[in-house]
């Protein structure tokens, strides 16, 4: 019979290091910009980032896109490679 709390293990580990890795995101985008946002607004797919927000807060943060991709790539454990 399998171990359904190990199965679970691996899920939950999962949730928690994309949870970390987006608090990451976010700290980098503050430090460039004193932007904040919620990690609700913040979303990882394919290895590009998508922030819900509005244009004009988008538009600061296109800014710095390149220093804030340069911190992802030494900060973050996965490789970020677009800001949207």
């Amino acid at each position: 019979m399998l171990n359904i709390d190990k199965y679970l293990e691996k899920f939950s580990k999962n949730l928690n290091s994309a949870e970390s890795e987006k608090k990451q995101i976010i700290e980098i985008i503050k430090k460039h910009t004193s932007l904040v946002f919620s990690l609700d607004l913040v979303e990882i797919k394919d290895c590009i980032v998508y922030i819900k927000t509005s244009p004009a807060l988008k538009n600061k943060i296109f800014i710095h896109k390149k220093a804030i991709l340069l911190d992802t790539a030494s900060l973050v454990s996965i490789k970020i490679v677009e800001i949207k």
